[in-house]
């Protein structure tokens, strides 16, 4: 079986962190409605967007000891820090006018697209993410970002059902069609107000904003043992572009096929036959000896970066049997935020990912993926978990976009200048520490 992993989007401030479980079943309840403004509800911020904004959170639940020293960090440094939600959730369907114009296939409500939301306090939305998402925000409505509307035919004015917390139907209407860089790459846009009603209470980041002094925020960072800790990820708006970064749902749905998805009461995840059908052919043959079942839109990037492996001599660093029996491309599942309806599901619903090499990477494990191996995955459109917050040294994960030659500070792997696969540097002659670490193999650290 191809093993689970938690899923973080690489947009800056998306961010989901939570104890995962399964959980069968689900409650009705009374649906909820948020498609008036508000009566006596607070003003949006009359701000701008700052011009930095960094992300803070850990693997597993946000830990309050996390929260306290990012918000100390921000204080310390001049900025502001906010406790912000991200999450995943079932979009049941789409109306206007009372008219469905986008609806789950399947019995109204066990079925759903998967959807991304990101849910801010109103008075911090302003300054995350502009006035414009904010004036929306601040009258009851939502925003949804650009890639997500056009996939599922959203208009301003209409009205979202999404399942909440406890199976029940929360609608909301949506005041703004929003680019995806202004709502930072995540589908919809809320308040915390607006995420109680659907059952969305956890905590998952730490966002600093304002006009921090950067130097002050890393030091204080530093002090509070914030950026030392490798259970810990900060994420900062100037940071180059990560080369093991996920991409939004948003932008995985329009490049692998919107799937809409049913969760039965054994945890088993169903997805439609229509999406089925069009992206996911049966096992197939790849170099080096692979077979697995990939969506198409992958098979061409995943077919050259192989034949790279091979013809680089390489193809005895994966390991083909194991591929073919526990990892491959193609298993839906779904990761539940324990005791709710809300969680997301594993990039391998989308057959997205491929697995290999699962006894000797596994999860949460220092990787043991050879680094030539991953520099071609890079080079041909795929990201590598083994740089995940909870390393996943098995996976790697088609994006899109050649990733070789994005020079970021990697934990595991970094790219070489030039996009090579290897580090050729000048020879160094060190026979006159050859022998220093004889009598200390067996001391550790």
């Amino acid at each position: 079986m191809i093993r689970t992993r938690l899923t973080r989007t690489a947009a800056l401030l998306v961010i989901a962190s939570a104890l995962w479980a399964e959980i069968p079943g689900s409650a009705a309840g009374p649906a909820a409605t948020l498609n008036e403004a508000a009566s006596g509800g607070a003003p949006a911020r009359n701000v701008s967007v700052p011009g930095h904004v960094v992300s803070i959170y850990n693997f597993g639940p946000l830990r309050p000891a996390v929260v306290d020293a990012a918000i100390s960090a921000a204080v310390d440094a001049g900025g502001w820090g906010v406790v912000g939600r991200g999450f995943g959730i079932g979009l049941v369907q789409v109306t206007r006018g009372g008219v469905a114009v986008h609806q789950a296939p399947g019995p109204l409500g066990s079925w759903y697209f998967p959807t991304s939301v990101t849910a801010m306090p109103l008075e911090s939305i302003g300054a995350i993410f502009g006035r414009e998402v904010s004036k929306s925000v601040g009258v009851n409505q939502v925003v949804v970002g650009a890639t997500s509307a056009s996939i599922n035919g959203v208009q301003a004015g209409d009205i979202l059902d999404l399942v909440a917390a406890d199976g029940s139907i929360a609608q909301f209407q949506v005041g703004r069609v929003a680019p995806d860089a202004e709502v930072g790459g995540t589908e919809i846009v809320m308040s915390t107000a607006q995420a109680d009603l659907l059952g969305a209470v956890l905590p998952t980041s730490v966002l600093i904003y304002g006009q921090f002094d950067r130097g002050s925020l890393e030091a204080s960072m530093a002090a509070r043992g914030v950026s030392n800790d490798p259970k810990i990820r900060v994420r900062r708006s100037w940071d180059p572009r990560d080369p093991d970064g996920t991409i939004g749902l948003a932008r995985t749905k329009k490049l692998l096929g919107e799937l809409a998805y049913s969760v039965t009461e054994s945890g088993a995840v169903l997805v439609d036959d229509a999406w089925r059908a069009a992206f996911i052919p049966p096992r197939e043959l790849y170099p080096s000896g692979i077979r697995a079942s990939c969506n198409n839109a992958i098979k061409s990037d995943l077919t050259a970066a192989l034949q790279a492996v091979v013809d680089a001599g390489l193809a005895g660093y994966i390991d083909v049997a194991n591929a073919n029996t526990y990892g491959g491309c193609f298993e839906p599942r779904f990761s539940r935020i324990v005791g709710t309806q809300l969680g997301s599901l594993s990039r391998h619903t989308w057959a997205q990912a491929l697995d290999t090499n699962t006894v000797s990477n596994c999860q949460g494990c220092v990787p043991q993926m050879d680094c030539r191996v991953v520099r071609i995955f890079r080079a041909h459109n795929f990201a590598w978990g083994g740089n995940f917050l909870n390393p996943d040294g098995m996976h790697f994960e088609w994006v899109g976009e050649r990733r070789n030659n994005y020079l970021y500070p990697s934990r595991f792997c970094p790219n070489v200048s030039g996009g090579g696969i290897e580090t050729f540097g000048p020879v160094q002659d060190t026979r006159d520490v050859m022998f220093a670490d004889d009598g200390w193999a067996l001391a550790g650290d």
